[in-house]
């Protein structure tokens, strides 16, 4: 695919708020000590060479002539239509789009991001949002440690372009505080948490609380990241704490899930689908449903210092849910329970990720100028970068201010971080690094 954006030129810098890495096995082999290696990689491993996934002991498989590589697949030049039109496992497949191999080398990343022209990037995992549905403790304890060592050193071929966000072992909050305050003394600027129900609890239970007050404390960014889901349905755990005299809404055979983004998925694989519903839906309402419950709850009110990062879940529906909360906070403001203005709270507290293509954010640029977060995605297949933000942006007369703070400052002035403008314009020549589907 021929690269098109050679003579695109910009003035300022841009801050990308969600591009990713795919693991690559040496997080487990080389990063997790020897003594730990097998216990851990019992407990949750991935091999994206080989392609296998281990999970609580559980492993499956996937075919390289058959999948799609999703997380590792964008590169400059590259659009949905020619990745969706694209057989994955053929020759077209390989020589077309390929592995990225920016994925796991920085190097080459960089060169990505002077393609796409990006300044300063956010790097977060692929794999590792899987982490909290690892049962063992212990185990995700050590993965974590891994990971975030990796990312680090991945982040230290150019620390004043690349920056890596940490994960943690949310299955035991001890362990959670004790890695935060690890990875906060290295200089990262942000730790990720998943708004999903695991082991039994969901992000905003009173659990977790001195986690949050850890994150207030070290003025760590909390980034809540979606992420695909389906399967796995049953939480038994959730069963008994939610109690026998709940209300249901239908019988007492009610499935209890991880994430109400299983929905979609799940019904159209029964129905016989191919169609990614859990990518195209599941982001959304697992992102929709934590900033509906913590806005209708008084959650965020409780750790007023707190910052967070809604990412990976689009931002058009923003507005719709902020108003049907205020407007049922109205309704039953009888019951007494004291909870504020769900604009301001979350004006003060959020910022929110959106993607070249969010018409809708583009068109209601005055509302997002202040909270706005702008995210390539790449190398993910439905990445884009940021020139195709731009000529959107100008379709939609977004003022120069407003651009400048959607594409970078909103970013800059939450984690902290100082500007660094390295791409001015497109390279006149670029060529993706790509891996076999084989090894």
């Amino acid at each position: 695919m021929p690269y098109t954006a050679k003579g695109r030129s910009k003035d300022f810098p841009v801050f990308d708020c969600d591009s990713h890495i795919y693991e690559p096995p040496e997080v487990w082999d080389k990063y997790i000590p020897q003594n730990n290696r097998d216990f851990a990689k019992t407990h949750f491993y991935r091999d994206a060479d080989r392609l296998f996934l281990v999970r609580n002991s559980r492993i499956s498989f996937r075919d390289p002539d058959k999948w799609k590589y999703p997380g590792e697949t964008w590169h400059p030049g590259l659009t949905k239509k020619i990745i969706g039109e694209t057989q994955p496992g053929t020759k077209d497949w390989d020589e077309t789009i390929g592995r990225n191999r920016s994925a796991r080398d920085p190097y080459a990343r960089l060169k990505d991001m002077d393609a796409s022209g990006i300044d300063q990037v956010m790097i977060f995992p692929s794999t590792f949002v899987y982490l909290p549905l690892v049962e063992n403790a212990d185990a995700a304890y050590i993965c974590a440690r891994a990971y975030n060592d990796w990312a680090y050193d991945y982040c230290s071929a150019d620390k004043k372009r690349l920056f890596p966000a940490a994960v943690l072992p949310t299955q035991n909050v001890d362990y959670a505080i004790e890695e935060l305050r690890r990875v906060a003394k290295r200089g990262f600027k942000s730790a990720l948490v998943r708004p999903i129900i695991a082991q039994g609890k969901y992000p905003t239970f009173p659990e977790y609380d001195p986690l949050w007050r850890e994150f207030e404390e070290l003025g760590v960014v909390l980034g809540m990241h979606t992420f695909p889901s389906r399967g796995e349905a049953m939480s038994p755990e959730l069963d008994r704490r939610m109690g026998a005299n709940r209300k249901r809404l239908f019988s007492d055979e009610d499935v209890l899930v991880y994430s109400p983004g299983q929905f979609v998925a799940n019904i159209m694989q029964i129905m016989g689908s191919k169609q990614a519903g859990d990518a195209a839906y599941g982001f959304i309402a697992e992102a929709m449903t934590w900033t509906g419950v913590v806005l209708m709850t008084g959650w965020l009110e409780k750790f007023p210092r707190l910052k967070v990062a809604i990412l990976e879940s689009n931002s058009s529906w923003l507005p719709l849910v902020l108003e049907k909360a205020q407007t049922y906070l109205d309704l039953y403001k009888h019951t007494g329970e004291k909870i504020g203005d769900p604009h301001e709270v979350f004006y003060k507290h959020c910022f929110i990720a959106f993607e070249s293509d969010e018409m809708i954010t583009l068109r209601l640029w005055d509302l997002y100028e202040n909270i706005a977060l702008w995210s390539s995605d790449m190398p993910h297949l439905d990445a884009s970068d940021v020139w195709e933000a731009l000529d959107h942006l100008e379709k939609y007369k977004v003022p120069r201010s407003a651009r400048e703070k959607m594409l970078g400052g909103n970013a800059r002035r939450l984690y902290g971080i100082e500007p660094e403008l390295a791409v001015t314009k497109a390279p006149d020549e670029y060529q993706p690094q790509t891996m076999s589907r084989y090894v």
